[in-house]
């Protein structure tokens, strides 16, 4: 016996009624993740690295904990900002 609902004969998918361009939120995901793996390929020791490279990426890789550090506190503040915004 056939029904003739319109609500079983259309089920949308929620996938693809999502629109195919990337949210913001995940463009920034995305490029924040991109920017680490540049980073880490950068700083990453490897067996036939001469010594001095091998302090050179030693180098970089206090440079970016120190940014890290450094950017911590700001991060912080925004954080706060943004929690008493919303209250």
């Amino acid at each position: 016996m056939e029904t003739n609902n319109p609500k079983e004969a259309e089920s949308p998918d929620p996938e693809k009624a999502a629109d195919s361009s990337p949210s913001a939120g995940e463009e920034l995901s995305t490029k924040a993740v991109a920017a680490y793996e540049w980073w880490d390929n950068l700083a990453t020791f490897h067996p036939d690295d001469p010594l001095w490279l091998g302090g050179v990426k030693f180098l970089i890789r206090v440079i970016g904990v120190l940014v890290l550090l450094a950017l911590s506190p700001l991060i912080i503040l925004g954080f706060l900002f943004a929690f008493l915004a919303v209250a």
